[in-house]
């Protein structure tokens, strides 16, 4: 017997997983996840399948948490801050990844990738890309997982405020 599809959004709460960090690993829309668990679309049979099995995954999966494998010391920069600034960081604590903020809000990223060739007068805000995923601290860490297969880092938030990142390195 198939399992309701009621109790997707369920047991994806009891995982601590955020519809959206749920959503991509699946390979869908977060506005399509949140139609299927209010039952607005029925998923198809493939969809469904995937769903279902990436929540057996994750229940059977590791217990460990974003929490506990994330570098709790992130250094944020703002659109305003320069390559030069980017670049010394990056070099002084041996980082490749930061979220962008800006009145206490991300609203990007950038990546040492980024900031090759660039004049480290250039300002950041220029160059920096999306933000990268933000998970709570008790998402699963499959999620994560899945996460970073597709994003150059995944930052861990409480209440919309960093306090942690995780990148591939700290997966391995």
């Amino acid at each position: 017997m198939f399992p309701n599809l009621d109790a997707i959004g369920i047991r994806r709460r009891r995982l601590g997983a955020t519809q959206s960090a749920f959503a991509k690993s699946v390979g869908i829309s977060q506005s399509m996840l949140t139609k299927i668990e209010r039952g607005k679309v029925m998923p198809s049979y493939g969809m469904a399948i995937k769903i279902f099995e990436k929540l057996q995954e994750l229940e059977k999966g590791e217990t460990k948490t974003a929490a506990e494998v994330m570098k709790k010391k992130v250094f944020e920069l703002k659109n305003s801050d320069t390559v030069g600034t980017a670049a010394t960081l990056a070099k002084r604590h041996s980082l490749s990844q930061f979220p962008v903020v800006s009145a206490g809000r991300i609203v990007g990223s950038i990546s040492t990738t980024d900031l090759v060739g660039l004049d480290r007068g250039t300002k950041i805000g220029w160059k920096m890309q999306p933000p990268f995923p933000t998970v709570n601290e008790e998402t699963p860490i499959g999620i994560v997982k899945e996460l970073i297969k597709h994003e150059k880092a995944v930052v861990v938030a409480r209440r919309g405020e960093i306090v942690g990142i995780i990148t591939a390195e700290d997966l391995l």
